[in-house]
């Protein structure tokens, strides 16, 4: 690999507990985190916000040629524009849902997420990172847990923002999020064939990430 850093990729459904995991590993790491989910956030705003129709065809192809998506210092740009805050609302987590089974839109948002990986020394996080956007990273993750334990972290996040829902309910949209993901004909959700897997049901952030440090240090040593 010569002085150039590898790129780590993490995948696996929602709850898994991916975003926070990438976080830390790319803190104990100096690198660069790219949460590719957020990046489609990103773009589905600006559908919303300019009002465009989401749906393929001219229109859509015509809007997305000149946008450009960015990722610095945690912030998350839209040409130049700083979005971090607007994308984070359930009105454009709908549209995201909605925007990722387009074929322009992926085409579009997958040579951006390339483009943010290309200088190595970066950790990426999303659902098709390994398999679809890098599947020549390094060193690759698929994380996953129990549905219970998924839908039980997902509960927390929502109180924690003051959103009020049942377990159950948030049970259901867990479950329904996986079958989406799983069975979308473009990018599924799939653990790549080279890819380590970790169950963090019963595990720490902590102790996920020194398993990942681990395994990261045994990986490049062998390939350098």
């Amino acid at each position: 690999m010569g002085s150039r850093k590898p790129v780590i990729a993490i995948d696996g459904p929602a709850g898994a507990g991916k975003t926070t995991v990438a976080r830390r590993l790319a803190e104990r790491l100096g690198y660069t985190l790219v949460e590719t989910g957020t990046m489609y956030r990103a773009v589905a705003f600006g559908l919303v916000r300019d009002r465009v129709p989401q749906r393929d065809g001219p229109e859509l192809r015509k809007y997305l040629e000149p946008l450009d998506v960015s990722l610095a210092g945690g912030r998350v740009y839209l040409n130049g524009e700083d979005v971090t805050g607007a994308i984070r609302t359930h009105e454009i987590a709908e549209a995201t849902s909605r925007a990722t089974t387009l074929a322009a839109v992926r085409e579009k948002v997958t040579p951006l997420q390339r483009r943010a990986a290309a200088g190595g020394g970066v950790v990426l996080e999303g659902r098709d990172t390994g398999t679809v956007v890098c599947p020549d990273a390094q060193v690759k993750f698929y994380l996953t847990a129990s549905l219970g334990t998924r839908a039980g972290r997902r509960h927390a996040e929502l109180a924690a923002r003051g959103v009020r829902a049942s377990l159950d309910r948030v049970r259901e949209d867990v479950r329904a999020r996986d079958v989406q993901d799983e069975t979308r004909e473009l990018a599924p959700l799939k653990r790549a064939p080279d890819a380590i897997e970790l169950d963090t049901s019963d595990l720490t952030v902590d102790e996920v990430v020194e398993r990942m440090l681990t395994a990261i240090a045994t990986r490049c040593s062998t390939r350098s």
